[in-house]
């Protein structure tokens, strides 16, 4: 049974992938160094969503959805988090450099607004603070796993604050989302993208799954206030651990083993 329920569900998001690139060849045909307008953030949205019920991710919202540009900071647990976060929220997301030359994957991401940041190298953090902070001032939410890695769902690591930084601008509000794959043994087995699995196998894996919870919790925004970047990444981790670690002690001190 799952063997069938993989290929259909590979059939249909082949099919979704066809119709992302002839959105992107029709309706978002104004380049990466241009993010979608308000009519390509909400036909992005809508194939991200679409992309979610395909894999057979079941998401439920808690929280209010913000109205202004807010910097989207989120616990990272696996590649499932993107469509799901991006079918919530009229974000645009923060991605490695190299995905950009993916050949599909990397033409849909890059007209939907993603922004490619480099990685390593002294400078490299500060670019990034300052692409995403220009973007934010043009009235773009961007989203952003401050973890730098995913997880096991378990708990919450450490956040990177340089990127922070972003949300020095005035008006800019820091709106921390906590996502969960909720389960009777804690955490879906099969939504942590974690051990270096690769991804086609990780992704027949969820794909084979009947169906995913997912639950995404919008915390109260942190707006901006005289207080530094790293004060900012404390404030967020401090709520998105507060979700996150709902789950029984002994999972939590497996985590931490």
């Amino acid at each position: 049974m799952k063997k069938i329920r993989v290929a259909y569900r590979l059939m249909l998001l082949g099919i979704h992938i066809a119709v992302g690139l002839i959105i992107v060849a029709t309706l978002l045909r104004r380049g990466e160094s241009r993010p979608p307008d308000d009519r390509g953030r909400k036909v992005v949205r809508w194939w991200l969503k679409r992309s979610s019920h395909i894999m057979g991710l079941r998401v439920k919202v808690s929280g209010v959805v913000p109205e202004r540009p807010v910097l989207v900071v989120c616990n990272h647990i696996s590649w499932l988090d993107i469509p799901v976060l991006g079918g919530v929220l009229p974000v645009s997301f923060v991605s490695k450099s190299d995905i950009r030359d993916w050949r599909v994957l990397g033409v849909i991401t890059g007209r939907g607004g993603t922004l490619f940041i480099r990685r390593g190298g002294k400078n490299a953090a500060n670019e990034a603070a300052e692409q995403i902070a220009f973007r934010l001032r043009r009235g773009d939410s961007i989203a952003l796993f401050p973890e730098g890695t995913t997880t096991d769902g378990i708990s919450v690591r450490r956040f990177h604050p340089r990127l922070f930084g972003a949300a020095a601008h005035p008006g800019v509000a820091v709106q921390p989302v906590a996502i969960r794959y909720p389960h009777p043994l804690g955490v879906h087995p099969a939504a942590p993208f974690v051990r270096n699995e690769p991804l086609f196998s990780h992704g027949v894996r969820a794909l084979g799954e009947k169906r995913i919870d997912v639950e995404v919790t919008l915390c109260p925004p942190i707006a901006r206030q005289p207080v530094d970047r790293r004060t900012l990444s404390r404030l967020a981790h401090e709520a998105i651990r507060e979700v996150v670690e709902q789950q029984p002690e002994d999972l939590r001190t497996r985590s931490r083993g």
